[in-house]
């Protein structure tokens, strides 16, 4: 009886545990990450698009899709998104879209 209810104990504690990291997760973005988030997605699927239609190379398209990665992994590593931070970040993000058209 006592292994079993230690079974119990320790399988609700795994539950509970990894239905708390879930909701831990899930909580709302902050409007400015969650706004360079969305442009960096619309920027990939621009790349994406210029690449399919021939008007970049593959190299070049490569390269602005890295650019745009490193943005968004700093914005998902990154607390609370400063102005000075969502500033820079967007400052970035004009550079590559220039790029994309030339």
């Amino acid at each position: 009886m006592n292994l079993k209810r230690t079974v119990l104990v320790l399988t609700l504690g795994v539950v509970g545990f990894g239905a708390m990291a879930a909701t831990a997760d899930a909580q709302p973005l902050q409007p400015a990450k969650r706004e360079v988030l969305a442009r960096v997605h619309n920027q990939k699927q621009e790349i994406r698009a210029e690449q399919r239609a021939g008007t970049i190379s593959p190299m070049k398209a490569h390269r602005l899709l890295a650019a745009d990665r490193r943005v968004a992994r700093e914005v998902r590593h990154t607390g609370h998104l400063t102005r000075v931070q969502a500033k820079r970040l967007n400052h970035q993000e004009n550079r590559i879209h220039r790029h994309i058209k030339s």
